[in-house]
C-alpha cells in the first residue's frame, strides 16, 4: 500500500537525457563529416568553427561554411539543425588525413576552453593535442586516446555506435558507410513514472528509460551541494531495472534525482 505522501519534504527532478550537435560519423575516403542534432532544441551552428591542431596552425580554424555543406546527404540546407537533422560537410583530405587525424568542433575560437567546445573525435595514428580541452570535465573525450582504424576497408567510414554520446574511442565503430542516414542516433528519455513512500517506510522511484546507459538515484541537502549519490548514505535496493527503493532520512529535507551515467 501506498502513503500520501504530501507532506513529505522532497523535490524530485525527472533529467532527460542531455543532448548536443554530435559529430555521428567521419568518412575518410571521401573527406565528408557527419554532425547530428540529438537534442529537443534547434541548435544554429552559424559562426562555428573546426579545430585540426595535428595539422598545425592558424590555417585549420575555419568557420563552419553553408558553402561546404553536401546536400545530397544532409537533410536541412543550412546551418540551422533542428532536433534530428542531419549535416554533411565536404571538408578536405588535409584536413581529415585518412592515417590520423583530430577534429574539434568549437561553438567559439577559444580553442584551450573546454566550455567552448561541442564535440571532439580523434583516429588513427594521431597522438592528439586538442584531447587535453576534451579531457576538462565535464569531459567528451579521453586524453591521449584515438579511435582504431586499422580495420577501415573500402566502402567503411567511422560511425558513432547506436544510442552512444560520443565521448569516448569506445562510442564509435568502423562499418559500412550510412552517411546521411542518422541510424546510429537513438534519442535517450529518462522520465519518473511514479514515487511514494511503502508501509516499511521506504521511499520509491519508477521511472522509464530508453537509453543504453545505467541510471543513478541521487540527493543533495539543499540543491547548492554537488549531487552524490544516494548509496553512499543508505543501502538503495533494485526490486526491478526500473525502479530504486531506499529510507528516506527522518526529520531532514533532501533533494532527490535522477541521472544518466
Amino acid at each position: 500500500m501506498i502513503r500520501n505522501v504530501a507532506g513529505a519534504a522532497f523535490l524530485l527532478l525527472a533529467m532527460t537525457a542531455s543532448g548536443n550537435v554530435v559529430i555521428s560519423e567521419v568518412d575518410l575516403a571521401n573527406s565528408r563529416v557527419e554532425l547530428v542534432n540529438t537534442g529537443a532544441l534547434a541548435i544554429n551552428i552559424t559562426n562555428y568553427s573546426w579545430c585540426n591542431k595535428v595539422n598545425g596552425e592558424p590555417d585549420d580554424y575555419p568557420v563552419v561554411s553553408s558553402n561546404t555543406i553536401n546536400e545530397e546527404f544532409s537533410t536541412t540546407p543550412d546551418l540551422v539543425l533542428l532536433p534530428g537533422e542531419v549535416l554533411v560537410f565536404n571538408l578536405s583530405s588535409s584536413f581529415l588525413p585518412p592515417s590520423g587525424g583530430e577534429l574539434g568542433l568549437y561553438q567559439r575560437r577559444s580553442w584551450t576552453n573546454r566550455a567552448a567546445m561541442i564535440d571532439y573525435i580523434n583516429w588513427g595514428a594521431s597522438r592528439g593535442i586538442r584531447d587535453t580541452v576534451a579531457d576538462d570535465p565535464p569531459a567528451i573525450w579521453e586524453r591521449n586516446a584515438a579511435i582504431d582504424i586499422s580495420t577501415v576497408g573500402p566502402g567503411d567510414t567511422i560511425q558513432l555506435r547506436p544510442g552512444a554520446a560520443g565521448d569516448s574511442v569506445h562510442d564509435y565503430q568502423i562499418a559500412a558507410a550510412n552517411i546521411g542516414l542518422a541510424q546510429s542516433v537513438v534519442s535517450a528519455e529518462l522520465r519518473v513514472k511514479g514515487f511514494g513512500i511503502l508501509d516499511s517506510g521506504r521511499f520509491f522511484i519508477e521511472f522509464a528509460y530508453n537509453g543504453d546507459r545505467s541510471v543513478q538515484a541521487t540527493e543533495s541537502a539543499d540543491l547548492i551541494s554537488a549531487f552524490t549519490d544516494i548509496s553512499a548514505r543508505t543501502p538503495v535496493f533494485r526490486p526491478s531495472d526500473t525502479r530504486f527503493e531506499f529510507q528516506p532520512p527522518d526529520g531532514r529535507i533532501f533533494f532527490f534525482r535522477l541521472e544518466e551515467q
